[in-house]
């Protein structure tokens, strides 16, 4: 298991790096994020080894059981997935990141969960950038009201952008919608300079991602291998 999941991480660096250098830029601005939902810890550990220290979970519970079980000062865990207001307290006691922020209920509410823990927790909003049912997130034209609540909370800081683009073959459509994204961030940053991150880009298209300014890129199955 540790010699497949080193080739693995070795083999992502190295496209990452290259994708940066096909637009002069330094990989160190990239965040790998390893997404490690359904993985055990000696999985985890592994990629550990390998100087991987951002990991994705999806689910709640799963978060703050690794959280606990892995604690070390180094490892930063982001909570990916939507957020249930049930879930809100496991969350913000467990993630030093949050990528799906887009509800105001949800947004009050880890505010004052965090506060009570006097922390300070650092978030993307999540747009629903193709429009799907299926998603989470907000419509690109509510972005800016996100934001600006976002940043009267005095215990989230606002970093950026999140989104999930349909999954494509037609090439045309897929640059269409990550030019939308960039666009979308830099208005954001127009109005807030310190939200310059970009969390885009999955196992199946994040070298494209990166070509279009993405910073942080959420991979698990080229690491870990497919889920069972």
């Amino acid at each position: 298991m540790q010699a497949k999941i080193d080739q693995n991480i070795i083999s992502i660096k190295n496209r990452i790096n290259a994708a940066c250098e096909a637009i002069k830029k330094n990989p160190d601005e990239v965040t790998l994020i390893a997404v490690s939902k359904k993985k055990d810890i000696e999985m985890i550990k592994a990629a550990i080894k390998n100087g991987v220290c951002n990991f994705g979970e999806n689910y709640a519970q799963e978060l703050q059981e690794k959280a606990s079980l892995i604690n070390q000062k180094n490892i930063i865990w982001h909570f990916i997935g939507p957020i249930q207001s049930n879930k809100v307290k496991i969350i913000a006691r467990s993630a030093n990141w949050v990528h799906a922020l887009n509800r105001e209920k949800i947004i009050r509410k880890l505010d004052l969960e965090c506060a009570q823990i006097q922390k300070n927790i650092n978030a993307c909003i999540q747009i629903n950038i193709s429009s799907e049912d299926s998603k989470s997130g907000c419509n690109p034209d509510s972005l800016m009201d996100v934001a600006k609540l976002i940043k009267s909370m005095k215990n989230i800081n606002l970093k950026g952008i999140m989104a999930l683009p349909k999954l494509t073959n037609d090439i045309a459509e897929q640059k269409k919608v990550m030019e939308l994204i960039s666009d979308l961030s830099k208005k954001l940053q127009n109005h807030y300079p310190d939200a310059k991150c970009i969390s885009l880009g999955t196992t199946l298209d994040f070298e494209d991602a990166i070509l279009n300014g993405s910073t942080m890129v959420r991979i698990g199955e080229s690491i870990f291998g497919k889920r069972l």
